[in-house]
């Protein structure tokens, strides 16, 4: 008897101690996509661009949450777009790069007494930014150049803020993906830059908590 009431402690304790965990599946759309680069201080704007992704997060006392995410990033193509460099304009098409980030999250609730809880989030990690085709610039002369993208992994960021409702969850946020990136042409380098990817995001998820 006394084994099997210090068995069920033990099991109690473990249950009391695995409550708190959280898992959120996510998916956002971006809103005001741009591709910030420092070569001539020229800004890109980008089509269409979405993510998947997971958190793990961890109750802790005061109503704060901290865990970790991972997401798959899908940054989108480059809106056709006039600029100057010099004497001549041209326009750029093509893809820049996606990105994988891995990242720290810290989320601030603000309990009351409906099923509707705010919160205020930070997310602060590492994006793997991979290749995901070449830049096309047409020049006004009529000539076009094709340039390879070879992107480098770089810091990513995102502060929001949204609602939860019996574990459905809707949130803005700003993002930002870090990357230099080198373009190429016959595998030499002709041009490098920085090309940081900042967007509004809209975000929808579940979660579900053990």
């Amino acid at each position: 008897m006394k084994k099997f009431l210090l068995a069920a402690g033990l099991l109690a304790s473990m249950a009391v101690y695995a409550e708190g965990n959280k898992v959120e599946v996510r998916a956002g759309f971006d809103f005001g996509s741009t591709f910030q680069h420092n070569y001539y201080d020229v800004s890109e704007d980008a089509k269409f661009s979405y993510e998947l992704g997971a958190e793990y997060r961890r109750e802790l006392p005061y109503n704060f949450e901290l865990g970790v995410g991972l997401a798959y990033q899908d940054h989108g193509k480059l809106k056709s777009k006039s600029n100057y460099r010099g004497s001549y304009s041209y326009t750029t098409e093509g893809d820049l790069y996606d990105s994988i980030p891995l990242y720290v999250t810290g989320r601030y609730n603000f309990k009351n007494s409906s099923e509707i809880t705010p919160y205020v989030k930070v997310n602060l990690g590492y994006s793997i930014n991979m290749n995901d085709g070449t830049m096309k610039l047409k020049y006004n002369d009529g000539s076009e150049t094709n340039l390879d993208v070879d992107a480098k992994n770089g810091f990513y960021y995102g502060v929001g803020a949204g609602v939860t409702y019996k574990g459905f969850v809707a949130d803005l946020s700003y993002q930002a993906n870090y990357s230099d990136v080198d373009f190429k042409q016959n595998g030499r380098t002709v041009e490098s830059s920085s090309a940081d990817f900042n967007r509004v995001t809209l975000g929808l998820g579940y979660t579900f908590g053990f």
